[in-house]
């Protein structure tokens, strides 16, 4: 985890981030996309943290959309497109 936690470090300052929002992102976002990968899309999951993210860049928050979308994903059944 440290080595994660070291490489998100970079990449906030990378793209000129606030290394916090890390911090209050983490474990939700890590429970959402366990979530994901294990139920609706494996490679889905970075891609549902990515929407997490833009929704939070409009004013979201990280854990209530991650929790929310967490149920959701609990729910899913597949049959959306059928």
């Amino acid at each position: 985890m440290q080595r994660m936690r070291a490489w998100l470090q970079r990449v906030a300052g990378e793209l000129g981030l606030d290394p916090a929002l890390v911090d209050e992102a983490e474990q939700p976002l890590l429970d959402l996309i366990a979530v994901v990968a294990h139920g609706p899309s494996r490679p889905g999951a970075p891609l549902t943290a990515f929407l997490v993210g833009v929704a939070v860049g409009q004013g979201g928050r990280a854990d209530e959309l991650s929790a929310r979308l967490a149920e959701v994903a609990g729910e899913w059944s597949g049959d959306e497109n059928a």
